[in-house]
């Protein structure tokens, strides 16, 4: 027999399903409505604007998978290699073309967005949490569409940091694994992905004490084993710093790293209690779910390698090589003053948000009245100074990028000094904010920033929500909010265009103009001297080479290959991960013989990433084929052109004074 239920229990049951579907209609709505502001946005430039090296390493490495080749084993993949597969499965569905990629970004960033609506509906209301999707968005992969690995580590990072809030308010540990199979996914794309696996077990650590006993002992022996944990972890953060840029990197990515590591340990101290077997059993589990979550890609990845017999080769491609790039590859963050410029704006937002220097009796109407001149100032100044020139442009950017540490450092203060869910929230956005902005290490470039601020604005807006619990505060607070969301998407929508170049062809600079290219697997718009350039290369390749035929290319442009569809006969796509690899003539010919190479392309040292010099290249090419077809700007073919690509070549179609001498 069922239990009788009453009419008033019936009744209640019936509105609180009432309250919960509405909701949910109210969610749907608002995250479809951001969804496609978003991409109204994005389409328009999701073609424009390329780094011409990294659109030809992706897609060769793609097409060389698609021919039977293994990443590591047959080529030097930049990366684990998930990224390679998924983008022959695209090739394979859209067709060999850059723009298959650019669509499965897209794609690949709709639950990404959706996510981070998850993430915020935890401390905003629909309208405001939507508002924070378009902010995302409009600063994410608008304004750098390739299809890079960073992107889908910053997808993957959100999605876990929403798996790990849920566990948190359920305690299902179905979510642990689900955190930790996100985790291991993101390194497949790129090895960097194991900042969300640390990310992940401070996050569990912090979780762990927070669930103690305030009435059980303390445990020496527990507080023991966090002091060495902590330990270890502070020895891997220390590398996470740059000889080249040691004070910002350090505000940047180290301190910060090292914060997460004394919260972790402070907190311990504070509320670590517990007997310790009962503590270690529980730690165990926890660590132990996250971890088989995190382990189970991987482990199809290497019994992948094992029965091709190229784990030795994935262990060079994801351990040995990438130290090659630390070497050649780097970039700094901006300097102090960007640095303290962010500081003094960070600051001002806070003291405005807890009200200023105000009375008790200052009334409402004084609140709003401030408030609309604060929101006045905040979107003129963004939108003035990105209007009048392209550096006022760059200082907002800057100031923009640089809140990152000033966010996490908020967040842990939270963390510390709060108690209950908000405080273990407030942790877990600040690891997964700091682990994530480590993918700018050590390539500070702008175009990095993108893969970092969706995660600084999600810890903004929890910073600034959670901060007070006074009613007249939390208002000021969501007003200010919506002020700092609507001026800084604004911002990114009238004035940040792209970070790659050229960007948005109307609103390019007098002297670029957008030009389509005109390749079978490329039709990008790129700025027109470099495209009328890239283009009389691949005709003069197709014209001098026979289908799929070898050619060499270098140093650093893998791209030449994609584009021209000629075969690469090397692993390489960028000469400095093997420098020994063709570093004589005797080498250069011994390869030149085998693959029967009968035209070698060099990029000109101005074009060229990493390798600054190839004069042994440039001294045998000249040797055994002659003087160079210079490529230039502009279209001309003469010694005073300023040169991109020589090209050498024996073709026998080659006219009186076609190969002019360089100067």
């Amino acid at each position: 027999m069922f239990p009788r239920v009453s009419a008033l229990e019936k009744n209640s049951v019936s509105a609180q399903n009432s309250t919960s579907a509405a909701t949910w209609r109210r969610d749907v709505l608002a995250v479809v409505a951001a969804l496609l502001i978003v991409l109204t946005a994005t389409l328009p430039g999701l073609m424009t604007g390329w780094f011409p090296q990294d659109e030809g390493q992706i897609g060769q490495a793609a097409e060389r998978f698609l021919q039977g080749q293994l990443p590591h084993r047959d080529f030097d993949d930049m990366y684990t290699g998930l990224l390679t597969v998924l983008h022959a499965l695209t090739f394979k569905v859209l067709g060999v073309r850059t723009e298959s990629t650019r669509w499965m970004l897209l794609a690949a960033s709709l639950p990404f967005l959706v996510s981070v609506y998850r993430v915020s509906r935890r401390w905003l209301e629909p309208l405001d949490a939507s508002g924070l999707v378009v902010l995302c968005g409009l600063w994410s992969i608008r304004l750098n569409p390739e299809s890079m690995p960073s992107w889908y580590i910053l997808f993957l990072t959100v999605g876990m940091l929403d798996a790990l809030l849920t566990f948190q308010e359920r305690r299902n540990l179905i979510w642990l694994f689900v955190a930790g199979l996100l985790a291991g996914i993101a390194i497949l794309f790129k090895i960097t992905g194991i900042y969300l696996i640390a990310a992940g077990v401070l996050i569990l650590m912090d979780y762990q004490q927070r669930q103690c006993s305030a009435s059980s002992r303390w445990s020496p022996g527990f507080f023991l084993w966090t002091l060495f944990c902590i330990l270890v972890y502070s020895l891997a953060a220390s590398r996470l710093w740059s000889a080249s840029d040691p004070l910002m990197s350090a505000l940047h990515l180290t301190f910060p790293a090292f914060g997460l590591g004394i919260s972790v340990f402070a907190g311990e101290w504070q509320r670590g209690r517990g007997a310790f077997w009962e503590r270690a059993r529980t730690w165990l589990r926890l660590q132990l779910v996250f971890a088989v979550g995190g382990f189970l890609p991987l482990l199809a990845w290497l019994l992948w390698y094992w029965q091709a017999g190229a784990l030795a080769d994935l262990y060079e491609g994801l351990i040995v090589l990438p130290q090659r790039r630390l070497e050649h590859a780097g970039a700094s963050f901006p300097g102090p003053a960007a640095f303290l410029l962010s500081g003094a704006v960070f600051s001002a937002v806070c003291f405005a948000g807890s009200g200023g220097v105000r009375s008790a009796s200052t009334s409402a109407v004084h609140d709003r009245r401030s408030l609309r001149w604060l929101a006045v100032a905040i979107i003129g100044l963004l939108l003035v100074c990105g209007h009048l020139s392209a550096q006022g442009r760059l200082v907002c950017f800057q100031a923009v990028r640089n809140l990152a540490p000033f966010v996490s450092a908020i967040l842990l203060l939270r963390a510390a000094r709060g108690v209950g869910a908000c405080s273990a929230q407030a942790f877990a956005i600040a690891a997964t904010l700091i682990m994530g902005a480590q993918v700018q290490f050590p390539f500070a470039m702008d175009l990095y920033f993108p893969y970092v601020a969706p995660l600084v604005f999600i810890g903004g807006s929890f910073g600034l929500q959670r901060a007070v619990t006074a009613q007249r505060q939390v208002e000021r607070r969501l007003q200010l909010w919506r002020v700092v969301v609507a001026g800084l998407s604004l911002f990114a929508l009238l004035q940040l265009k792209s970070v790659v170049p050229l960007g948005n062809v109307s609103d390019a600079p007098p002297h670029l103009t957008g030009k389509p290219l005109n390749f079978t697997r490329c039709g990008l718009t790129v700025e027109s001297s470099l495209g009328e350039v890239y283009e009389r290369l691949v005709d003069e390749i197709q014209a001098r080479t026979n289908a799929n035929e070898a050619i060499l290319a270098g140093p650093d442009c893998p791209e030449v290959y994609f584009l021209a569809e000629r075969r690469n006969p090397t692993r390489l796509f960028y000469d400095f991960f093997r420098p020994e690899m063709l570093s004589t003539a005797k080498d250069l010919n011994a390869l030149a013989d085998e693959a029967g190479i009968r035209l070698v392309v060099i990029k000109q040292p101005f074009l060229r990433d990493f390798t600054m010099s190839a004069e042994t290249m440039e001294r045998w090419a000249r040797e055994r084929f002659g003087q160079p077809l210079v490529i230039g700007f502009s279209g001309r073919n003469d010694s005073s052109a300023p040169a991109l690509f020589n090209v050498y070549s024996d073709s026998s179609g080659n006219k009186p004074g076609e190969l002019p001498a360089t100067k």
